[in-house]
């Protein structure tokens, strides 16, 4: 069943114009910075003329190999323009008017990046492309037949724990209010970059999640923590939520609802600020480490109130969870050694494998020696695995490195271990003394290896958190699937 707008819905669209059908979408955000796309939009705009308007900036769409890019957009239809600083733009300007080769047509994809970098950074935009939706309909119920939707869409936590969602909005919503909401939009890991696109290029849709969760679990108060490095991200998230509270949004007066105020706080940039209770003490102005549980949050989380604490995307999910079927996918940020490196959406269905994620990348998977899955709180993946289906929680928060043949994989584990002892709060004993003796002795490691793997079992059993829990984990996969890696380096 497809959803249509709820009257009020439909008045909120009202109120705001309808954009323009055709417009040449230029793709900006991080990634455009990076390669000075603003250059790109003055020799546009200087080619179009009196149409200059027609050119508007958005967020990257996933595409990162392409920047500078712009897409030219009609009615039905789409289409990519890649590399525009060695490109003439000549064959974008013919397709704006028609006449265009369809390598890469049709009027988008369904799922969590439909809008990003399709967006002009307008609520009307947002609005006209099906923002608000999905929570039109969520008021209209209860809230326990929301928690039960999205317990049927099986939705769990994207943020790598893949806790069952429904479950985590039930145990705050049992707990007496007033109930808050953390959104974990640190994401400090180096190769993960899917919360940014999602914040920079469609950032009504994590605010119609937080919306949700909150008719869900009766949540009064919402904050949204960000990496502060992610400037881009919190510039276009403080505009969505000032556009969303002046609709009448977040009081509940435009679709229904009881309203709920949103704040949005910059993290430190610490991989250790992407563990949940850290979040909970950074906001709260204490030192950023880790918290003892019990008691867990969703029953004495911040201000020692009721707390759902959700990741970027599993809160971008939760408004799919009326669609019929809901998407079963994961945003995978892939980098390396692929020639189109970016954001995909994968579908994780039970039939798609790591060999079709590498194609659709333009990768040869013969030429791949491992991908590095999770980075330096992940694992190895071995050619012999790539046509193994996806498995969603095996894809922990989603970062993929691609490693090509000749990767020294002695070195690269080495990087590993040592970002994890320089990233390491020093709050436990077994994560500040463990992480910088897991990298002296990967020095020899094959003379040490019994040690290594006492160290690890120590690190993994006896850490206050995650990021020493699980730092030996990469290491423990490496010399586990390269022994002859480190034995070679050994014998030089």
């Amino acid at each position: 069943m497809s959803l249509v707008a709820t009257p009020a819905l439909a008045r909120l669209r009202a109120r705001f114009p309808v954009p323009e059908p055709t417009r040449v979408l230029v793709h900006g955000g991080t990634c455009g910075d990076a390669v000075d796309v603003d250059a790109v939009m003055r020799r546009l705009r200087g080619s179009l003329g009196e149409r200059a308007s027609m050119a508007v900036e958005t967020a990257c769409d996933g595409a990162c190999w392409a920047a500078p890019s712009a897409t030219v957009v009609r009615p039905g239809h789409r289409h990519r323009f890649a590399r525009l600083e060695r490109e003439p733009l000549g064959a974008l300007l013919e397709c704006l008017e028609g006449t265009c080769d369809d390598a890469y047509a049709g009027s988008g994809a369904r799922g969590l990046l439909a809008r990003v970098g399709h967006l002009d950074g307008s609520l009307a935009d947002a609005l006209a492309q099906g923002a608000y939706l999905a929570l039109a309909h969520a008021v209209t119920r209860k809230p326990e037949e929301v928690i039960e939707a999205v317990q049927r869409a099986g939705l769990s936590g994207r943020g790598g724990a893949h806790f069952v969602t429904a479950q985590k909005w039930r145990l705050a919503a049992a707990n007496a209010g007033p109930r808050l909401l953390v959104v974990n939009a640190e994401e400090g890991e180096p190769g993960v970059f899917k919360d940014r696109h999602l914040l920079e290029g469609d950032p009504h849709r994590l605010i119609e999640g937080v919306l949700i969760a909150a008719h869900a679990a009766g949540i009064a108060r919402a904050v949204i923590y960000i990496n502060g490095q992610a400037r881009n991200a919190r510039s276009a998230v403080d505009l969505a939520v000032e556009q969303a509270r002046d609709a009448g949004l977040l009081d509940g007066s435009a679709l229904g609802g009881a309203g709920v105020e949103i704040e949005v706080r910059s993290g430190a940039g610490g991989y250790v600020c992407g563990e949940e209770s850290v979040i909970l003490n950074s906001i709260e102005g204490e030192r950023p480490v880790p918290r003892t549980k019990p008691p867990f949050a969703t029953d004495r989380g911040l201000f020692e109130r009721p707390t759902v604490i959700n990741n970027t995307e599993t809160l971008c999910v939760a408004t799919t969870i009326f669609d019929d079927p809901p998407p079963p996918t994961k945003l995978i940020p892939l980098s390396g050694a692929v020639p189109r490196a970016g954001l995909y959406e994968v579908p994780v269905d039970g039939v798609t494998a790591w060999s079709g994620v590498l194609a659709a990348a333009g990768a040869n998977p013969q030429r791949v020696r491992a991908l590095l899955l999770g980075g330096p709180s992940g694992r190895f993946v071995l050619p012999e695995e790539f046509d193994a289906p996806l498995d969603m929680r095996g894809l922990g928060a989603g970062g993929v490195v691609v490693l090509p043949l000749d990767a020294d994989i002695p070195r690269i584990t080495r990087a590993l271990a040592a970002y994890n002892a320089r990233e390491s709060c020093g709050e436990c004993t077994p994560c500040r003394e463990g992480t910088p003796r897991l990298v002296a002795l990967l020095e020899d490691a094959p003379a040490n290896r019994e040690r290594i793997d006492a160290l690890i079992e120590v690190m993994t059993e006896a850490s206050l958190c995650q990021l020493g829990g699980l730092a030996g984990k990469p290491v423990a996969s490496a010399l586990a699937l390269f022994p002859q890696d480190f034995e070679r380096e050994a014998s030089r």
